[in-house]
């Protein structure tokens, strides 16, 4: 027998050997089930089924699934796993010990190719816009605050099923529809993190739904009573905002968004952007004051506007997340800041608001910056980069310390975009800015900007260096002078307590149960030269009792005439003299300048979106 005839029976014999080795391994799933058998009681029931564990999520025999401890664009450690309470595994249908290691984290033993199934429960009785809740009324889930997931698993593809609670039918999210579930409904995610982006309603709320002129689908999910509101004005005033939030970058990159709007007791309001949604909170009330609703629409604007300015403009620390840690950035101040210049900018645009308006917001921006001692203390950039410890967590000293990101940034944001329209001759704004950063780092390099490059692309679209303005108003504490930038455009500040014999003591006031406290004192005022204590119940002002806003005491007294302070610190009675002085507080308002010249109307135009 020759060689040739020999092979054929050689490899036929070594194929059964070879077969197991090459066979490919299964492919893995991973189904997230979200249930809520018994919502009167506040929890929610989860279940992740891993099938077929592949050997990466494996450590020494072992996979690790975590809880994140923060949720992106909060950015405060607030410890998700203190909610989950009755964790169990199964490793392929059989009971697994799995070990807690960490606040977060649990290890149970598997081996690749096996399916693990985990189980646990999650008190959720917290409804903000970055925890969970679920009562008799309705459901709310963020990803963060959810769903456990391991580190070697974070891209793959997801099945989401939620299982309503009897009598609900609607589940509203941004992520694709996917084959039936089982009493309930199915979606896909292609991963963690767009699990973790994607917010989850569940009722039986009303679903609003409008298409802009450029024929993105967009969804409100109204949930909780409310006012009574013509669908219609929500669908055509939701649609001017999101068409004018367009206009800055010329690109929406979404095709399906998700407004999920809470209708809450109380006047508080709040968001919290998500990559093709946002979760937004409102009183139930805010359809019968214009006021209120025109602040709704700001918010609408401000969340709607992340859509670019965060989710695919962003610092390079934001993104992929460390949902263990802290991710630290100096940019807060253009992910928060320049989104809140644009929100009022965007209801100017629109046609929500007149320029009267928006110059008395931008104004309200600058009285922040010159009124409050902390923005002399800490910078912009590191207002960004402390706000772990601090800005969710402010104390009475708070104002004496510390500049908001938000406020602050979006009054620099305004001179940038004045500087730039001043520099190019109203050829460009600071929406080339976020073009140019949208196009070369979202699009084309598909990551985040350092400081450094954000800089350079303000430099690179207003044709000049900003190293000046960047070190004293970004890195630098220093007050800038508002007039010469607003000269730019015909206007000055003029202010309404210039000439006015204001009492000023620099305290501030708080109503604790029928008590009025003191919640804070100025930095080098009056108050904060006496014995005065943050906490101290003010009794009466020279002798006339407290029975109203002690500001309103205030009003009318003048200037240099001591008071007569009765008030109870530490439980003791005692009685404070001091004596006001004339208040050092500027209340601006933008007044155009009669003699502008035609090139500072022309920009006034530009900036202020006006017809000529």
């Amino acid at each position: 027998m020759n060689r040739r005839g020999i092979l054929p029976i050689f490899w036929l014999l070594l194929l059964p050997l070879l077969s197991p080795a090459q066979a490919p391994m299964p492919t893995p799933v991973l189904t997230y089930t979200l249930a809520m058998p018994e919502p009167k009681t506040h929890y929610f029931t989860v279940e992740l089924h891993f099938e077929n564990l592949p050997a990466s999520a494996l450590t020494q025999g072992r996979i690790e699934l975590k809880m994140p401890v923060w949720t992106p664009g909060s950015y405060l450690v607030r410890e998700y796993a203190r909610n989950l309470e009755g964790f169990s595994a199964q490793v392929n249908g059989q009971p697994a010990t799995a070990v807690k290691v960490r606040k977060n984290a649990w290890q149970i033993p598997a081996r690749a190719g096996q399916h693990l199934r985990v189980r646990y429960r999650l008190y959720a009785n917290e409804l903000t816009v970055r925890t969970n809740y679920v009562g008799s009324d309705m459901g709310y889930a963020n990803g963060a605050a959810s769903f456990l997931y391991a580190d070697a698993l974070k891209n793959l593809p997801i099945r989401l099923e939620v299982l309503p609670a009897p009598g609900w039918n609607r589940v509203d999210v941004a992520l694709p529809a996917a084959g039936p579930a089982a009493g309930g409904f199915a979606f896909t995610a292609a991963g963690f993190d767009e699990l973790v982006d994607s917010p989850i309603q569940i009722g039986n709320h009303e679903l609003i739904a409008f298409t802009t002129r450029t024929g993105i689908r967009h969804r409100v999910a109204m949930a909780g009573p409310h006012a009574e509101v013509a669908p219609e004005r929500i669908q055509a005033d939701f649609a001017r905002v999101c068409e004018a939030a367009a206009t800055v970058v010329g690109e929406n990159p979404a095709q399906d968004y998700l407004f999920i709007l809470h209708h809450l007791p109380g006047a508080g309001s709040g968001g919290l952007e998500h990559r093709n949604s946002a979760s937004l909170q409102t009183s139930r009330q805010v359809y019968t004051d214009e006021r209120a609703y025109r602040g709704l629409l700001g918010l609408v604007a401000h969340e709607y506007f992340h859509l670019w300015n965060i989710k695919r403009i962003r610092p390079t620390a934001l993104g992929p997340f460390d949902y263990d840690n802290e991710n630290y950035t100096h940019a807060l101040w253009v992910a928060e800041g320049w989104t809140s210049m644009y929100d009022n900018h965007i209801l100017r645009r629109a046609g929500l608001s007149d320029a009267a308006t928006y110059l008395g917001e931008v104004a309200a921006d600058f009285n922040y910056t010159v009124n409050t001692p902390g923005t002399r203390i800490q910078s912009l950039a590191e207002a960004s980069y402390d706000a772990w410890i601090k800005y969710y967590r402010p104390n009475e000293n708070s104002v004496n310390t510390q500049a908001s990101y938000y406020v602050k940034g979006a009054a620099i944001a305004t001179l940038l975009n004045l500087s730039i329209l001043h520099f190019t001759n109203g050829q460009k704004s600071l929406d080339d800015v976020m073009g140019l950063l949208y196009e070369r780092y979202y699009k084309q390099l598909q990551r985040g900007y350092t400081d450094a490059e954000l800089q350079a692309a303000v430099e690179a679209v207003a044709g000049r260096s900003m190293e000046d303005f960047f070190s004293r108003y970004v890195w630098g504490t220093e007050t800038p002078d508002f007039d010469t930038y607003l000269a730019y455009v015909g206007c000055r500040l003029t202010d309404a307590n210039a000439g006015r014999n204001l009492a000023f003591i620099g305290a501030g006031f708080s109503k604790s149960g029928e008590k009025w406290v003191v919640s804070s004192l100025l930095r080098d005022s009056p108050a904060w030269n006496t014995d005065l204590s943050t906490g101290d119940e003010l009794l009466a002002i020279n002798g006339q009792p407290v029975g109203q806003e002690p500001g309103r005491l205030l009003e009318g007294l003048p200037a240099g005439q001591p008071l007569r302070l009765q008030l109870r610190q530490n439980g003791q009675l005692r009685e404070l003299s001091l004596t006001p002085v004339l208040t050092p507080q500027k209340a601006y308002r933008i007044e155009q300048l009669a003699a502008a010249s035609p090139r500072q109307v022309r920009l006034y135009k530009k900036w202020l979106w006006l017809e000529d």
